[in-house]
């Protein structure tokens, strides 16, 4: 067998197995994917979290995310220098042609040979399978993302210090990279399943995406505003505070809130069948579950959702409550503000003046909903509602008419009581670069007019 023959069948098994290892990574991704978001699978990944491997995978995510992306890109690279020796050698053995003086031609032609097998062999059939049985797939091709994972970790090591003061000179923090994925191929694999999202389904979508980084403080209830029974107080009172309120569940407490035991639910006492004045609270209360305030949202969600719990109570380290969570609380995050016929609040954020960039806002805005809106950041992860803020800010309940100025905003409180900020007038202060742009589009004659 001639020399030229054998450096042939070398670069052709070369590209053969390149070839299936990125069909490998890409069976991968895709099984996990499909395994992680889709609905009935929690069976199948209990029972490939028996393999270790698999189980590190899955427990990992954002770790091997990178590797999945990082080892396809190699795998990509690898595929364009191979086929250049492969097709010369090819174009010896059938006519005895040297085109590698001509590099333009065998350049053309590896990018268009290196584009279709990519497509066919490491992208459609790879995909195609995983999605038809992810289980099985993961099962046969987790071993190749393990393999990648010890040959690659020496070059991650050193681009992730190369990184890290690239991103620092961007501006840009290394923590806030998207993990692909959970986000990147989340998204793609919708694609596959030719799912056409409407805005309401985007929106919602985008919503659920962020969810991960909130913790049950950013959403709750303050404590200020919870309205609970004390078994302390006159049943009458407690009934009188309830029809007020209007609410179907109320925490019940010994005293005040940071002793609540339990929760009493208004359709318990409709039942009730005896005497008024035997009318025992103590005896109708439900469990209630406790949440410290830096859960997470998701997990919490999951947490009410097995206990089926539709209220919470959230407390600080020191075991103090700082206020309540409820189930329609976490909802009106995915969904958008949740509102009844018995429902008449005004808008939490409101536009008063866009040349100004004035607006109105409630004190019970939460913090995270401030920022979306006015597209600010708030440098303050110890409060959770806009009045709190403000609150925090002053040391102090603020009189009606004070102003502050605080995190680029100028804060005028306009109507307060003695427990809480309820509204506000807010405008966004202009920094230095709003002031240099329109110092520009100034024009000088029409300033001497």
């Amino acid at each position: 067998m001639s020399a030229l023959l054998i450096s042939w069948l070398v670069a052709g098994g070369a590209v053969a197995l390149v070839l299936i290892l990125h069909g490998y990574l890409i069976a991968c991704e895709i099984s996990l994917v499909k395994l992680r978001y889709s609905t009935g699978n929690e069976a199948e990944l209990d029972d490939l979290k028996q393999k270790p491997g698999i189980a590190r995978i899955i427990d990992q995510s954002d770790r091997f995310g990178r590797q999945v992306r990082f080892s396809k890109n190699l795998c990509t690279v690898a595929l364009g220098l191979l086929l250049l020796p492969f097709l010369n050698d090819s174009f010896l053995l059938l006519g005895g042609i040297d085109v590698s003086e001509q590099k333009w031609i065998l350049f053309l032609l590896a990018l268009g040979i290196a584009v279709f097998a990519h497509f066919l062999f490491a992208e459609v059939i790879p995909r195609g399978l995983a999605l038809r049985s992810p289980a099985a797939a993961l099962r046969r091709t987790y071993p190749v993302l393990l393999f990648f994972q010890i040959i690659t970790w020496p070059l991650l090591f050193c681009f992730r210090r190369i990184k890290r003061p690239i991103y620092r000179w961007l501006g840009t923090d290394v923590d806030d990279e998207l993990n692909p994925l959970d986000v990147d191929v989340q998204i793609r694999a919708m694609g596959e399943d030719s799912t056409v999202m409407t805005p309401v389904v985007r929106k919602i979508v985008n919503r659920a995406l962020g969810l991960s980084d909130l913790v049950v403080q950013d959403i709750l209830l303050p404590r200020s505003q919870v309205v609970s029974c004390n078994l302390e107080d006159p049943l009458e009172e407690n009934l009188l505070r309830m029809r007020e309120a209007g609410h179907t569940r109320f925490p019940l407490c010994r005293g005040d809130i940071d002793h609540c035991i339990g929760i009493v639910h208004i359709k318990d006492l409709f039942r009730y069948r005896g005497p008024s004045d035997q009318l025992n609270l103590l005896k109708l209360r439900r469990n209630i579950i406790v949440f410290p305030a830096e859960t997470k949202v998701e997990e919490a969600l999951e947490r009410m959702l097995v206990g089926k719990f539709h209220m919470g109570i959230v407390v600080d380290e020191f075991g103090g409550t700082i206020g309540l969570l409820t189930l329609e609380g976490i909802l009106e995050e995915l969904v958008g503000e949740i509102q009844d016929e018995f429902d008449f609040e005004e808008a939490e954020v409101e536009l008063l003046d866009a040349e100004n960039r004035c607006y109105r806002i409630s004190g019970l805005c939460p913090v995270h909903d401030v920022e979306e809106h006015l597209e600010i950041e708030i440098d303050n992860d110890e409060v959770s509602t806009f009045g709190g803020l403000i609150t925090a800010e002053l040391g102090r309940i603020p009189e009606k008419g004070e102003s502050l100025e605080a995190h680029g905003l100028k804060i005028e409180v306009t109507q307060v009581d003695e427990r809480r900020v309820i509204s506000t007038q807010v405008c966004i202060l202009a920094t230095e670069a709003d002031k240099s742009g329109k110092e520009a589009e100034t024009d000088p004659n029409e300033t001497k007019q």
